[in-house]
């Protein structure tokens, strides 16, 4: 695993933003994952500034997860967060954007959908997240399983009550639908963004303690190419 630190949140965002945008011109059909939330909001807007006439033509992206009954147009929902800031000012295609419909009467089709959706590509070239305050991935909450693929998974209390800030008013969270830990572990480049003083205690405990489903984003310390980069505020070290 690969530990940077930045000394800015600013600077942090564009490296992970010139480093995508460096991946796309030398992969012009890379297939990338992003997570919502407010750490790569940053990110997605120096990409979008940075971007060429001809980058994004033939990129797939796949948003990593999504709160199960929350539909696509409220304002909380993670598709807002991506769809908005990234994927509309880009001009990607419908075709080339995967969402999870979490209103889908059969949860386990769309899992399974999206699996399909990832395979057909070949895989992911980037995953790119962010890490909550519990140590989870995505929506992978502590205990998921490393050789989980797209799945349903339980919300925890800190993840739940951390998500109504992206709500105007309180908002039931109780299940998410999310990318597994093995689409994680498989993509060919990972990588873990953390920013704010919030975030020391989490990113101090990826770097001490073993390897364990409890803490899910010690996933990383077992991808070959697994990347942890945060800005000095979120530094433990």
């Amino acid at each position: 695993m690969n530990y940077h630190v930045f000394p800015t949140y600013e600077a942090l965002s564009t490296h992970a933003a010139m480093f995508v945008l460096a991946h796309v011109r030398h992969n012009p059909q890379a297939t990338i994952c992003v997570a919502s939330g407010e750490t790569p909001l940053l990110t997605f807007q120096k990409i979008v500034e940075n971007a060429q006439p001809g980058d994004f033509d033939k990129v797939t992206f796949v948003a990593l997860d999504e709160w199960v009954g929350i539909a696509p147009d409220n304002a909380g929902s993670c598709r807002s967060y991506i769809d908005g800031p990234l994927i509309k000012p880009l001009g990607i295609t419908p075709d080339r954007v995967s969402f999870f419909d979490s209103l889908a009467p059969d949860l386990e089709a769309e899992c399974q959908r999206v699996n399909d959706f990832i395979e057909s590509r070949g895989g992911l070239d980037i995953i790119m997240v962010g890490i909550g305050m519990n140590g989870h991935l995505g929506l992978n909450e502590p205990g998921s399983s490393f050789d989980s693929y797209a799945h349903v998974s339980e919300l925890e209390e800190v993840t739940a009550s951390v998500g109504q800030k992206y709500f105007q008013s309180e908002t039931p969270l109780t299940l998410g639908i999310t990318v597994g830990l093995k689409h994680f572990l498989e993509a060919r480049t990972a990588i873990v963004l953390a920013n704010g003083p919030r975030k020391k205690d989490i990113v101090k405990r990826v770097l001490e303690e073993p390897i364990s489903e409890s803490l899910p984003a010690s996933a990383l310390k077992l991808h070959a190419n697994g990347h942890l980069w945060v800005d000095v505020a979120a530094d433990p070290t």
